[in-house]
């Protein structure tokens, strides 16, 4: 089904958390609890020989937005963040499998980065360091 996605827009995403959430807003909605549906994300992940892939939200950037990325070739890994203003809108990984939900929950709650976009365009890897200080209340 087309459905709005989060950055405002109008999309089809043929992914299974798409469906999962479209159907659980719907299910919600038929039993009388009024949920709004917030929008979906686009994400996929590929395992192609070996390597796995990671594409979330606006992966490719913005107009006027701004990205950073870390390449490891000894070891097969890299990682591209992109931003519109202090909030990240996606991200691309090849190589990494930890931490893939941090990524999402940055890009998908529209987490406003504040200090962190600074040091995340200087050091990509610290993504899961910035979700827990500007996510989690102690």
């Amino acid at each position: 089904a087309k459905g709005p996605d989060y950055s405002g827009g109008w999309a089809v995403h043929a992914i299974q958390p798409t469906a999962v959430e479209h159907g659980r807003v719907a299910a919600l909605n038929m039993a009388g609890q009024v949920t709004p549906y917030k929008g979906s994300l686009q994400m996929n992940v590929l395992d192609t020989a070996g390597l796995i892939s990671t594409s979330v939200g606006l992966f490719d950037g913005v107009e006027g937005g701004e990205e950073a990325e870390e390449l490891n070739e000894r070891g097969f890994r890299y990682i591209r963040l992109t931003f519109k203003g202090d909030h990240m809108i996606g991200a691309l990984t090849l190589g990494r499998t930890d931490s893939i939900g941090v990524l999402r929950g940055l890009i998908h709650t529209p987490v406003s980065l504040g200090p962190w976009k600074e040091k995340l365009m200087a050091d990509p890897a610290k993504f899961v360091e910035a979700y827990i200080d500007r996510t989690q209340v102690i």
